[in-house]
């Protein structure tokens, strides 16, 4: 297993909205959807707070995140070593400073109440979530915020995330940068809590 480390500190978020567009077909309903605002955390101004810096990338490392993408798998994600607790404004190194791309398959996915798009992809066997914020509550200086402004314009041309989980089962590339999320019995979330959050490109092949 790959141990991981702690590095940095900072924090920081911005309030906003990104509506979704009007006529592209929504996938069929799962039954027995979770509630929403399986991200975790309080809201502010309907963005996210917990770990927020370092979902969007306004934490003060963000900088070091290497956007050289490195193919890997979920079964390799779901092998990485999670920390005990994540810490709410600093970068779990190196998972957090690495930017990977998985092929998988797309199976569900939601709007939350931060207005993250909640994905859940999977290798036939196992799952995890990927992420996309709503561009409006990622700070300007984020260095992520014209790539995650692009995977949601690329998301929003195939579907509509809508507060209950959509099944659908299509083929993905997803890249996006590593990320520890605390277990609070999210949907489709890996073992260790592994994600990618948040996403800078989607490609449906």
């Amino acid at each position: 297993m790959i141990a991981a480390g702690v590095m940095g500190a900072g924090g920081g978020y911005l309030s906003g909205h990104h509506p979704l567009p009007p006529s592209i077909p929504a996938a069929a309903s799962q039954p027995n959807a979770s509630p929403d605002g399986e991200g975790g955390g309080a809201l502010i101004g309907h963005c996210g707070v917990e770990r927020w810096s370092v979902k969007t990338g306004t934490d003060p490392d963000a900088g070091q995140v290497s956007l050289s993408p490195v193919q890997t798998t979920i079964s390799q994600m779901d092998s990485l070593q999670a920390p005990t607790s994540p810490p709410n404004t600093n970068r779990v190194a190196p998972t957090e400073l690495t930017d990977f791309t998985i092929h998988a398959t797309l199976t569900g996915f939601k709007v939350e109440a931060d207005h993250d798009y909640h994905l859940v992809i999977s290798d036939g066997g196992r799952t995890m979530i990927v992420e996309i914020p709503d561009p409006g509550c990622v700070g300007s200086g984020s260095p992520f915020r014209p790539q995650i402004s692009e995977a949601r314009a690329q998301f929003d041309s195939h579907y509509v995330a809508a507060p209950s989980f959509q099944s659908v089962s299509v083929s993905v590339i997803v890249t996006g940068i590593g990320f520890f999320d605390r277990l609070h019995g999210q949907t489709g979330v890996a073992p260790n809590g592994i994600e990618l959050h948040p996403v800078l490109a989607i490609d449906f092949p």
